[in-house]
């Protein structure tokens, strides 16, 4: 054991020897120098220290004087080998390394610029020269007193000329003066921000003055805070030691998020135009669901009776169910047929009162034609609901029309006629084209269509305007004189000549203001012989016959004696 530790310990001082022989050969074969020059080397001496940022780094091996210059050149020699790299930025100066007088040199190695090769010279602009603090206590002693007062006063005349170098002289031997220089001329800019610092700081002392307590309080809290970090160190380290991970798993998450809030700053600009609106709907919602309560609760009620329904009708839903699995073809076709139905673009006619005014869709003229007819049978008299219409006398559109009446009011009118037809579109069967249901009867306008509309190509034929009237022709089921407001039409003696109509009405209208008169029998019997005199101008003017018609224009002329009568 004992030779085993004693060859252990040769072995150890062997490398030791050798580490300690390569190091020293190695410092020596790579000792790095440099010539640094001062305007003077006061206090300097060969073997003082040569210290780079604060620290050691190698002697000042040799000092020399520029003959040329009349310059101080001293040389160093690092003997630090981490510490030898020098930029042409790098700065030295001389400072006194204790109050008995000693001196070194201190340099900056500097960050920019090309390095500098061994032997390269730190020019004289880039060190300074520290006065020597009892030089400066000696001129107040009688005899450097006087002589500094002979110096200055022959100073002036001898650096009459050479003003500059005297101030880069002063400003390299003096460079507490250039910082102190450098920090007024900051302070003299920053004179408002200090005028304002100090106004600021005064508030905030008067203000920590005042608070005190709330100081205290926070000195207190600071130190359990502290206390309690303190106590968690080995937890913070270990989220301190995450913290770049999740940063990272983060990032993407945050991304996104950017991502979201970008797309959805147009909704929060959207949501804060809608600000007011929505602060209304909140500050009505309570007064509203305190009034919906008692719907509620009966919607409650209800609903005991529509689960059992519900329930009732699951056999319903299965067999429909079943039913619509074998019946793709037909929910295809309706998905084809509803929306041809539900499309503006497949409208009949352009109406201003459409959306849009396109014109309505088939479903939109399906429920208009609900609400029309509700709103046209909507009166209610003696007699029960009526059809409420309004009775108009026009030269033009007051007859009822046919084939015939149609082709002699072309003839007499021309294409103003027109204006009389109810159109719903361009294609109006048995007026300007073939009636499906009597492909074999004329039609009376061909041509015919609304204005901006081009009408149908037909062949059939087209009626020639006679003398007769409209009291020969069969009045045809499809066509119509013009509608007035909402359901309303008109209604007037068929085939009679304007005069004839204009001369009827005013005798009615007589005949009922003494109807109205009249009472009792009196009434009873006057109309009676109204009913006879109004079915025999009936029946004279739609050409019928006393015979096998008399019963029905009898009706149809109390009829309209009731209408006339009611109130």
């Amino acid at each position: 054991m004992k030779r085993v530790v004693t060859s252990a310990a040769i072995l150890l001082a062997v490398a030791a020897f050798v580490v300690v022989t390569t190091g020293a050969a190695g410092n020596h074969a790579h000792a790095t120098s440099y010539r640094i020059e001062f305007d003077n080397a006061f206090g300097l001496v060969t073997g003082a220290d040569f210290k780079v940022s604060g620290v050691p780094a190698g002697t000042i091996s040799k000092i020399g004087l520029d003959q040329k210059n009349l310059r101080a050149i001293v040389t160093v020699t690092v003997t630090q080998p981490g510490l030898a790299a020098f930029h042409s930025s790098a700065t030295c100066d001389s400072e006194p390394q204790s109050l008995i007088g000693e001196y070194f040199v201190s340099c900056d190695p500097g960050t920019s610029g090309p390095l500098l090769h061994s032997g390269a010279l730190i020019p004289v602009t880039h060190t300074t020269s520290t006065i020597p603090f009892d030089l400066i206590l000696d001129i107040f002693q009688m005899p450097e007193r006087e002589g500094l007062s002979l110096l200055i006063n022959s100073l002036g005349a001898g650096v009459a000329a050479r003003s500059g170098d005297l101030q880069a002289a002063l400003d390299r031997a003096l460079p507490a003066l250039r910082e102190t220089d450098n920090l007024l001329n900051l302070l003299a800019g920053d004179s408002h921000t200090l005028q304002a610092l100090t106004a600021s700081s005064d508030k905030v002392v008067t203000a920590l003055a005042d608070n005190t307590g709330a100081i205290t309080r926070f000195v207190e809290y600071a130190d359990r805070a502290a206390t309690n970090t303190a106590a968690q160190k080995t937890s913070l380290k270990q989220s301190l030691a995450d913290l770049p991970g999740f940063l990272a798993q983060l990032r993407p998450a945050m991304q996104k998020l950017g991502a979201a809030a970008k797309s959805n700053t147009p909704v929060v600009e959207n949501l804060h135009a809608a600000s007011s609106e929505l602060d209304r709907l909140f500050t009505d919602l309570p007064g509203f669901a305190h009034s919906a309560l008692p719907a509620i609760r009966a919607l409650g009620k209800a609903s005991v009776t529509g689960k059992a329904a519900v329930t009732a009708a699951k056999p319903t839903v299965a067999e429909l169910n079943k039913f619509s699995q074998p019946t793709p073809e037909l929910a295809k076709n309706l998905s084809i047929v509803l929306p041809d139905l539900d499309t503006q673009s497949r409208a009949v006619e352009p109406n201003s009162r459409s959306p849009g005014g396109k014109g309505y869709s088939g479903l939109e003229a399906l429920l208009q034609f609900v609400f029309n007819l509700a709103g046209a049978t909507s009166y209610y008299g003696q007699y029960g609901h009526e059809l409420a219409v309004d009775a108009f006398v026009s030269d033009m559109c007051s007859p009822y029309a046919s084939p015939q009446s149609v082709a002699n009011s072309l003839s007499e009118y021309g294409s103003s006629y027109r204006s009389c037809y109810s159109w719903l579109g361009p294609n109006q069967p048995g007026v300007n084209e073939t009636d499906p249901s009597d492909p074999s009867a004329c039609v009376p306008d061909p041509g015919g269509a609304p204005p901006g509309r081009k009408g149908p190509s037909t062949t059939a034929c087209k009626l020639s305007a006679s003398s007769s009237t409209s009291a020969s022709a069969k009045p045809s089921k499809r066509s119509s004189s013009k509608p007035v407001s909402g359901s309303k039409k008109s209604s007037s003696a068929t085939g009679k000549a304007p005069s004839t109509i204009k001369k009827a009405t005013s005798t009615v209208k007589k005949i009922v203001s003494a109807l109205k008169g009249a009472v009792g029998k009196k009434k009873k019997k006057l109309t009676e012989t109204l009913t006879k005199a109004l079915g025999s101008l009936l029946g004279s003017g739609t050409g019928t016959s006393s015979s096998g018609g008399g019963s029905s224009t009898t009706s149809e002329a109390r009829e309209l004696l009731d209408y006339l009568l009611s109130p």
